[in-house]
């Protein structure tokens, strides 16, 4: 717009658009038209997509949100929501919001550069209005031009990532002023991908299609060389600039330019479901592989031939997911729920712990956003903008073998003032000697001590851990065994050290582990040691020095504290002859809380000094079981080992009472003395 003295320019002005007009006329008989804006290249990001529509419109069913005065009218297919372009003169920014329930869109108008501003034709710029001969209901920016030189910018941004936005660029024109030419207008919307569309009669534009520049002394009127300014696909928060440049100046004159009809434009919801898998398939055979098929369900979905679902199945071997995720991202309709849902083909989803997690590329909406852990899950109350992207993530089940090598003590300090106590100390403590790990009780450490995963044929186990594995300084061992390197039986075996102080086992130091189908956490495997002051069983030696009754009957004879008169610990005094006989009593208790068995029990003869031999009566176990003279070695005028059969002491079961067997036998000191 070329301005002269107001009264003499207004009347060039009318005569010049009047001629523009025609000429336009002439033109668009001719065929010419505006030249639209051209495609862009995708970016990386998955959600960018540039679907055709009209010139300053949106694509079908995305949802425009316009600023100015004459927005489009909305139908099913081109949902619009507006609101006026009010604007403060002078001020060099605004946020327009448009606000949904609690979600608020905004759309930032910005100008970081102003420059040789002229406010003789309607305020302040920029300002809101219509200029005569020039611009209508557009926000105005009118300029001296005493040189060349960007002489403003105009920024736009919203806080979602939208489809399209764009806006009308008013009067963007050059002129003639007595025969020179005061101004060549030019815009540049190059810096973000920006297009432009252009009026071949007032304007050229580069290749590129994003420079659009006056042709020189060529004045149009209002509306005579309107052109639009559009960017495609843009993430939340992107600055989209456009620079206004005045390229020739050969004589000082105004000149304006101006903006109307923004708008933006938001995609319905967009999905996009990833597959994830951490470590290796349960099943991953060549005739039995785990798949995963994803589908989503629930109402209309773009693009997807089947309407209202979509799914995909993955491929791969072993940890690797070959088709990780839909190709293009599903387009959902807005406040409708989604059903996302998982099956395992050729599998059982019960081998996998399975989790997933959505994320909202949008910041500041209001739609949910869930995790948790289950193989299906909804999405809702999704808006226009929204880009979610859900990552199902599928872990095999690991097996896990974990327990402690501990000192079954049930609290009590080993020592030998108390190895043979049969006291309530020990028999009334349910911790004690039980084979189970107590909250009194600790594990035991040694760098000696190891824990072996076999298959309980000696062969190691393949484990995640080291196999064998030390004990923890706390006695703790743990394997993890992924689902498919498991054999069909488990063992755990504790090998103990060469030097061990730990000699009494309280649980057996190989343990098979029972599988449960489904079950994958075996714990409080533990193996139960104690030392040998601090052992259940608990042997007591009489002995009663008599004449050689061969007839003696064992369970006659009472306790005493002399050894001549009946059993008795006390030992026999030194003048026990040659000729002599010896019977002996052996109690067996047992202090602890679990059973015990194979009990053998042996004495050896002496051989030094005086030579004992076995003799009469034989020898007798009460209960009869424990001592039987078929198993004896002994031998009746013999000096060798007395050895009773194996037998069973049960576990205590009262505070007071400990389970008890006594054995018997006699001996008789040789008449001969050894030299």
């Amino acid at each position: 717009m070329h301005k002269m003295p107001y009264v003499l320019n207004s009347i060039i002005s009318q005569l010049f658009s009047e001629h523009i007009y025609r000429v336009l006329a002439l033109i668009a008989a001719m065929g010419l038209m505006l030249v639209s804006n051209g495609a862009f290249a995708a970016d990386p990001n998955p959600f960018e997509s540039s679907p055709t529509s009209d010139l300053a419109s949106c694509p079908v069913n995305h949802k425009m949100y316009y600023i100015g005065a004459n927005a489009p009218t909305p139908n099913k297919d081109y949902p619009v929501t507006s609101q006026p372009l009010d604007w403060t003169a002078g001020s060099d920014n605004r946020t327009f919001t448009f606000t949904e329930g609690s979600d608020k869109k905004e759309f930032v108008i910005y100008f970081p550069l102003l420059l040789d501003l002229n406010t003789n034709y309607g305020g302040t710029p920029p300002f809101f209005g219509s200029i005569n001969g020039a611009t209508t209901s557009a926000l105005n920016l009118v300029h001296n031009s005493p040189s060349i030189k960007n002489n403003h910018s105009l920024n736009v941004s919203i806080n979602r990532s939208v489809s399209k936005v764009g806006y009308k660029i008013q009067d963007l024109d050059s002129t003639i002023s007595s025969r020179q030419v005061p101004y060549i207008e030019e815009v540049d919307v190059s810096a973000n991908r920006g297009q432009l569309t252009f009026n071949t009669s007032f304007h050229t534009r580069n290749p590129a299609g994003n420079v659009v520049t006056a042709r020189s002394g060529l004045n149009c009127g209002v509306g005579g060389c309107t052109i639009d300014a559009a960017w495609n696909y843009s993430i939340a928060n992107t600055t989209l600039n456009l620079k206004h440049n005045n390229t020739l100046t050969q004589t000082n004159s105004p000149h304006a330019i101006g903006y109307s009809d923004f708008y933006f434009c938001l995609a319905p919801p967009k999905l996009i479901v990833k597959k994830a898998l951490t470590g290796t398939r349960f099943n991953d055979s060549d005739t039995k592989r785990d798949q995963f098929n994803i589908k989503v369900a629930g109402g209309k979905l773009t693009p997807d031939s089947q309407g209202s679902t979509a799914s995909f199945t993955t491929t791969g071997a072993g940890s690797t997911i070959t088709n990780g995720s839909t190709v293009t991202p599903l387009e959902l309709a807005p406040s409708t729920t989604y059903t996302i849902s998982e099956n395992i083909i050729n599998g059982d989803a019960t081998n996998y712990n399975t989790s997933y997690v959505c994320s909202n590329a949008t910041t500041g909406s209001n739609s949910s956003t869930p995790s948790g852990n289950t193989s299906s899950f909804a999405l809702s109350n999704l808006n226009y903008g929204d880009e979610v992207t859900c990552i199902i993530t599928n872990t095999p089940k690991s097996y896990n073998f974990s327990g402690t090598v501990f000192d079954d003590n049930g609290g009590i300090t080993a020592a030998d003032a108390t190895k043979q106590n049969i006291t309530s100390t020990f028999i009334g403590n349910s911790a004690y000697f039980n084979g189970i790990l107590d909250s009194n009780e600790s594990g035991i450490f040694d760098s000696g001590l190891q824990v072996t995963l076999t298959n309980c044929s000696g062969v190691r186990v393949d484990t995640s851990s080291a196999n064998p594995q030390t004990v923890s300084s706390s006695g703790k061992y743990n394997f993890v065994v992924q689902s498919g390197a498991l054999p069909a039986r488990v063992c755990l075996v504790e090998t103990e050290p060469t030097s061990w102080s730990y000699s009494v086992d309280t649980t057996a130091n190989t343990r098979e582990v029972t599988l449960t189908n489904n079950t994958y956490i075996y714990n409080n495997l533990d193996f139960g040691e104690v030392k040998a002051d601090n052992t259940a069983l608990v042997l007591i030696k009489y002995q009663y020095v008599h004449e050689c009754n061969s007839s003696l009957n064992y369970t006659s004879i009472t306790n005493t504290s002399d050894p001549s008169t009946g059993f008795s610990t006390s030992a026999p005094s030194s003048n026990v002859i040659p000729g002599k006989c010896i019977a002996y009593k052996i109690e067996a208790y047992n202090r602890g809380h679990i059973s015990l068995t194979d009990i053998q029990i042996s004495d050896v003869l002496q051989n030094v000094k005086v030579k004992s031999e076995f003799h009469l009566p034989k020898a007798l176990g009460v209960p009869p079981s424990t001592f039987q003279s078929t198993n004896q070695t002994g031998s009746i005028g013999q000096n060798e080992t007395i050895i009773s059969d194996k037998f069973t002491l049960s576990n205590t079961v009262s505070s007071t009472t400990t389970s008890k067997a006594t054995l018997y036998f006699n001996t008789k000191y040789g008449t001969t003395v050894n030299p």
